[in-house]
């Protein structure tokens, strides 16, 4: 039976990933990578671009520092005999004003200014190691530096002036919109080839795990049947020998009930196992074949079937069903979750205990709630309460049989037709188990 437990928990988790969500996955992760990559490049030239900038406009303004005290005395048209400044910078644009102390205009020479005067770009709060001063405004680039002289009275440093060098950026806001432009292409097409070649890629590489599971599933599917054919002979000839009592002892009849209880829990065990596998089998939506199902009747049939039970067990046994219910999905397997949660609230509820069965609609889903009086689940227990042949020790010792896959199955089945299923529960008080199925 371990190759069957096996096969099935492989079988179950099948794929980590559909084909179609791995490529999903995939090109979300290379799309990110190409997006930083490109962010993280663009911040890095455009910053060495406007370092550089700053640096000529630095560069200017520094060169130009001897010309204040000239153009304070002497004015702008003797400046080229002290200083042949234009020449250097004349393509690119570049501008430069002289100020006094006080931010007053002195003399300008350029086509790119700053339309605020200097008074609003340096406030009071401006220290003399701040210079020097970058500033953008609009297209215009500038760089302010403070000119400091010494005092002949007191031998002390005054401010003399400031020299402002501007610069257009539409240079600059061209290449970022080219370097923009050319990222974005050049993304595109690294996305473009990255789909393609993973489209390819993750079809190549799941084909051989495909046809692994494929042979698994069919290996599991052939060994429970053959499992079925030797449990069936074994069933009957212990039933054979168990109508004949008079020709065995008593102590060989006990034995024999043994065995034929152990059958029949290997038979409901392979059952469980065998119809885990056809629900994986079947695990795309697309390829199920649905139909509208009628939980009222469904519910009916269980009541006629537990009323039984309920009357052997003492138990007050409620079936409450305030409206239609119909949903899409399989009834033969919606009834085998519905006989699965009804035998678990039978078989740990105590006599003159209280089972209560409620279905209503809420909204666009059909809700179905099983509450019962039961022995309930600890709550270190309870999250472990889907998990594959697992059973709490309470449990195991008030029922001694069981395959511990109620719960498993319930939970594939109602996730397979779109619901959720959730169990409440409290030791010693009993358990509340909630199905909710979208209506038709």
């Amino acid at each position: 039976m371990s190759l069957i437990t096996i096969s099935v928990q492989l079988l179950r988790r099948g794929f980590p990933l559909p084909p179609r969500r791995l490529i999903i996955i995939y090109l979300t992760v290379a799309i990110s990578i190409i997006s930083i990559s490109e962010i993280f490049l663009y911040f890095f030239i455009i910053r060495n671009l406007d370092q550089e900038s700053n640096q000529e406009l630095l560069s200017l303004v520094e060169i130009a520092a001897p010309s204040l005290g000239i153009v304070k005395t002497e004015g702008l048209e003797n400046i080229e005999k002290q200083l042949s400044w234009r020449e250097l910078f004349a393509e690119h644009k570049q501008s430069l004003e002289w100020f006094d102390s006080q931010g007053r205009l002195l003399a300008r020479e350029g086509q790119n200014f700053l339309e605020a005067p200097l008074k609003t770009t340096i406030s009071e709060q401006v220290k003399s190691e701040d210079f020097p001063l970058f500033k953008r405004q609009g297209q215009v680039r500038t760089v302010t530096i403070a000119m400091y002289g010494d005092s002949q009275q007191n031998q002390t440093v005054v401010l003399e002036g400031y020299i402002r060098a501007s610069e257009s950026t539409e240079e600059m806001d061209q290449i970022r919109n080219n370097l923009q432009l050319g990222l974005a292409l050049g993304g595109s097409l690294a996305l473009i080839l990255i789909s393609m070649s993973s489209i390819y890629l993750t079809q190549q590489a799941i084909m051989p795990v495909k046809q692994g599971f494929r042979k698994l599933k069919q290996m599991t599917t052939d060994v429970s049947h053959q499992l079925r054919t030797p449990l069936t002979r074994i069933s009957m000839a212990t039933e054979i020998l168990l109508t004949h009592t008079d020709k065995i002892q008593p102590s060989d009849t006990r034995k024999l009930k043994i065995i034929n209880d152990a059958v029949e829990q290997l038979r409901s065990l392979i059952e469980d196992l065998l119809f885990l596998i056809r629900l994986d089998l079947t695990a795309n939506l697309e390829e199920l074949q649905f139909s509208d199902v009628s939980l009222n009747l469904l519910l009916q049939n269980l009541r006629g079937k537990y009323q039984i039970t309920a009357a052997k067990k003492s138990i007050d046994f409620q079936v409450r069903i305030e409206q239609k219910l119909t949903v899409k999905g399989n009834s033969n397997k919606l009834t085998k979750v519905l006989n699965n949660l009804l035998e678990n609230a039978f078989e740990y509820t105590e006599a003159g205990g209280k089972v209560v069965v409620l279905g209503k609609l809420r909204g666009e889903e059909v809700i179905i709630s099983i509450r019962d009086t039961g022995m309930g689940i600890s709550p270190e227990e309870l999250p472990h309460i889907y998990q594959y042949f697992w059973r709490g020790e309470a449990a195991k010792l008030k029922v001694a049989e069981g395959s511990g896959l109620g719960l498993t199955i319930a939970r594939a089945v109602i996730e397979q037709h779109g619901g959720q299923l959730e169990v409440r529960s409290q030791l010693g008080k009993g358990s509340y188990v909630l199905v909710c199925l979208p209506s038709v």
